[in-house]
């Protein structure tokens, strides 16, 4: 049981890993919604900045959330410029059809309170 437990703050780390993945991948690819744009760019900042709070990534990967922001950036500017050069799908699929949507506002307000209270926090801290 002591083992899970030790074991716990590096299995919360990846799972925050993943989601930030996960959504930098997903503004890669895919054709978002301007809204949708700003809620996965919000969402994987915060995450990132919880990474950084608690303070679980090991000092020799100092590098993994640079490289997460990088990515995270990266796929924002890709989304945005595809958002102003191109138009979305003529016929889009259902999982299309669920990106280009606009997201719901409870959506974006749990995304800005989240982003809100860790600037709080940082700016209080530090």
């Amino acid at each position: 049981m002591t083992e899970l437990l030790r074991l716990a703050p590096l299995l919360a780390a990846a799972v925050v890993v993943a989601v930030v993945l996960v959504s930098t991948l997903t503004l890669f690819r895919r054709h978002l919604h301007p809204l949708e744009v700003l809620v996965r760019a919000v969402g994987a900042a915060s995450m990132i900045g919880i990474l950084g709070l608690i303070g679980i990534v090991p000092p020799t990967l100092w590098w993994l959330p640079w490289l997460l922001a990088l990515g995270v950036v990266g796929g924002t500017a890709l989304a945005c410029r595809r958002l102003l050069t191109s138009d979305p799908p003529a016929e889009p699929t259902r999982r299309e059809a669920r990106h280009l949507t606009r997201p719901g506002m409870v959506n974006v307000l749990a995304e800005a309170v989240i982003y809100l209270a860790l600037v709080v926090l940082a700016v209080t801290a530090g």
